[in-house]
């Protein structure tokens, strides 16, 4: 028997397990059992997530020698063909072959029969939005009111394509990306059924490449399980995915956050002579950070991974803590236009490490202002200056420099001399550090990860 590809051979055979769609199962089941389904439905959302199986067991539901019902047999005859895509009463054609508008006539022309055994003549066209805008028209008035024993289905992965004469006269509804974690449990579920092995790490990188696509996610572990001989694990993702080791992903999150731009760049050099997509090592980069951060929050909310991975990666939590991870993900995910944009990734790439490796000095100076900020109770309880100093350059403000300058740039000893200059506020800082920006421009402007207000410092002589 000619196998049949995991998509195929597990496709829902009833709502029930149509999965991560409950809003529309809910939907659809509730009007069969009320008998109060629509005319015409527009199914939209992204690919693989179970637009064209709802349309077909809608078609089974209406035509049921049992229905309409929310719970077809799948045993009688009409189920049967529906199921096989055999039914001469269930039309299924493809809108991006069959676009024109001598298509729509001659669809037009089956509404006049009825139907040859069953209830319904059920249309069903897929990627409705690749019509043109004549079929479209010419669908109008058969699609706003159709004889009584016509159904029409639509489905679309982009709506907004869809004319909204054509959307007011439908019954809308919207097919969610599924979650990650229902993926995964499916993954397992049918690895289990099927007799071959699949690591639980393994199944939440398939899910996580998946992006929210059930299809995709079947398709991947059809490949995986081709390549490993029914043996699935971290291993072979890495190879078919082409996700680089973690431990390279690790190490090259630990470099950059620790401000050492050679080695980082290094390592993404490598990684990118070695064949690895940009795309995938800044996704892999990101997923290592949240990870961790979770770790650093708490361990119970860290998605799934293997006890060698798990242990890498609280390295890296209880090296840094969750408030510095939090920012540095901020910090790397503000990259993601640059890197999906670019015309040229790798360099995008690049400089997006460049500007993580830049979190060093982003602290340097914030410690700085926090303990310029607070050397006045400091000079008041005769303990000195505060626990992080500030750059060396800053310590001897330029005679050039305005009032703002030398409040900025003050060392602890003049401020134990002049306690009363210290700013009042966050607001008189802010302004002070302002007027010292506009006035000289040696002055180096960083922005702060969280908060977006501006802070001035001096260079202290290293690019820092």
């Amino acid at each position: 028997m000619t196998y049949q590809v995991l998509a195929r051979t597990w496709r829902p055979k009833q709502f029930s397990e149509l999965f991560g769609q409950d809003a529309v199962v809910q939907t659809l089941c509730n009007a069969l059992n009320a008998g109060t389904f629509g005319h015409a439905y527009l199914f939209s959302g992204l690919r693989g997530v179970g637009k064209t199986t709802a349309a077909r067991l809608l078609a089974k539901a209406v035509n049921c020698v049992e229905g309409p019902t929310a719970e077809p047999c799948g045993e009688c005859v009409s189920c049967l063909e529906v199921a096989e895509g055999s039914s001469i009463d269930v039309i299924e054609i493809d809108g991006a072959s069959n676009r024109g508008i001598d298509d729509v006539r001659e669809l037009r022309e089956l509404l006049q029969f009825r139907p040859t055994r069953d209830r319904y003549r059920v249309l069903i066209v897929d990627e409705v939005h690749m019509l043109t805008r004549e079929a479209f028209n010419a669908l109008l008035k058969s699609l706003e009111e159709p004889p009584p024993y016509i159904l029409w289905i639509f489905a679309t992965t982009e709506r907004l394509k869809v004319p909204e004469t054509i959307q007011s006269r439908c019954q809308q509804l919207e097919f969610r990306p599924v979650g990650s974690e229902l993926i995964r449990g499916r993954l397992e579920e049918i690895a289990a059924k099927e007799g071959f092995t699949l690591a639980q790490s393994a199944a939440a990188s398939i899910a996580a490449a998946a992006e929210g696509s059930v299809r995709d996610a079947l398709s991947l572990l059809d490949q995986l399980r081709a390549f490993a001989s029914d043996d699935v694990d971290d291993a072979a993702v890495a190879s078919v995915l082409g996700v680089p080791p973690i431990e390279i992903t690790v190490r090259l999150v630990e470099v950059l956050a620790a401000g050492q731009i050679a080695d980082g760049l290094a390592l993404v050099r490598d990684q990118l002579a070695g064949g690895q997509d940009a795309s995938v090592l800044y996704r892999e980069v990101g997923r290592v950070l949240r990870a961790a951060l979770f770790l650093a929050v708490d361990p119970e909310l860290a998605p799934v991974m293997s006890e060698a991975h798990r242990a890498l990666l609280l390295n890296v939590a209880e090296s840094f803590g969750a408030d510095p991870l939090s920012r540095m993900l901020g910090l790397w995910l503000e990259q993601e236009a640059l890197v999906r944009g670019a015309g040229n990734r790798e360099l995008a790439l690049e400089v997006a490490s460049l500007r993580l490796a830049r979190w060093p000095s982003v602290r340097r100076v914030e410690d700085w202002l926090a303990a310029t900020g607070s050397t006045g109770s400091d000079s008041d309880s005769g303990s000195g200056p505060g626990p992080t100093d500030p750059p060396s350059s800053t310590k001897q403000p330029k005679s050039s420099q305005g009032p703002a300058a030398t409040k900025g740039n003050t060392s602890a000893a003049d401020a134990q001399k002049e306690p009363q200059e210290e700013p009042a506020g966050a607001d008189e800082n802010d302004s002070s550090l302002a007027e010292e920006a506009s006035s000289d421009p040696g002055v180096v402007l960083a922005t702060r990860v969280l908060g977006g207000d501006v802070v001035a410092v001096r260079s202290d002589g290293d690019g820092s």
